[in-house]
């Protein structure tokens, strides 16, 4: 073997190593680059995202304080169909979802965006349940025996018969019908048993009267009692409301869990 093809065959492995260690160098050039790509895409992605749900959430909320608050189901159906179609999170390179901060926070957000919203809604529909029911009580314990029969001494039993107890039963049947919010069952039943104890006293009245005999009743301090209750759950209901309302409007940032 000539020196020249000597000296070449000892540098070839030389040679050999540093074009495998430059052509090494340019594919990690090349994948960092490529990282650094996905991460800003990821980045660009997310951020898309997020403006996207702030301009949501602001939309949702100016819907919110714009509708009624005294018709809670009303308001209840304004939120459902404002939150129908949320802002979506597009993919991402697998690398750049995995090392971006933004799309963390994107992912995150998507998973809360809607739950203050929905809980809202949920609080609202049930204070459209407790609205019925307050409604539906305050007519039973509006009703006044003397619209019916009128002051001073009943002399015929005939109002009291045809009138004033048709006008209690029918009014405790209706409420009857009405949905009881949950926890409230011993408040229905106290409305229920006012109206009752009307209805039994005039008619004991009814037959006291055909019999000739003297009889008179009073109702106001049960009344009484009664509409102080649903008052006091109406307070609450009301409160209610007004603060998860104000715990979506007062809140921008209102996706946080």
């Amino acid at each position: 073997m000539s020196a020249p093809t000597r000296r070449l065959a000892m540098a070839l492995p030389v040679i050999l190593t540093v074009v495998i260690a430059a052509v090494i160098g340019v594919l990690v050039v090349v994948q960092d680059q490529r990282q650094s790509q996905q991460v800003d895409e990821a980045e660009t992605t997310a951020l898309d995202y997020l403006a996207d749900v702030q301009q949501f959430r602001t939309s949702v909320i100016a819907k919110v304080e714009a509708a009624d608050a005294t018709d809670p189901g009303g308001l209840s159906t304004v939120i459902d169909r404002a939150i129908a179609d949320p802002p979506r999170l597009a993919d991402a390179p697998a690398y750049g979802r995995e090392h971006s901060p933004s799309y963390a926070e994107a992912l995150q957000t998507e998973a809360t965006v809607l739950r203050p919203f929905k809980r809202l809604s949920a609080t609202l529909r049930r204070a459209d349940v407790a609205l019925d029911f307050i409604v539906a009580a305050r007519k039973v314990l509006e009703l006044r025996a003397t619209d019916y029969v009128g002051y001073g001494f009943i002399t015929t039993s005939s109002r009291v018969r045809n009138e004033l107890i048709p006008a209690f039963v029918r009014a405790r049947d209706a409420f009857d019908r009405v949905r009881v919010p949950k926890g409230q069952e011993d408040l229905a039943q106290e409305v229920r048993d006012a109206a009752q104890y009307v209805v039994d006293q005039a008619t004991l009245l009814a037959d006291r009267i055909e019999s000739r005999q003297s009889f008179s009743f009073s109702y106001a301090e049960e009344f009484l009692a009664v509409a102080e209750a649903v008052d006091d759950y109406a307070t609450v209901v009301k409160g209610d409301v007004a603060e998860a309302i104000a715990e979506v409007t007062a809140d921008t940032g209102a996706g946080r869990p």
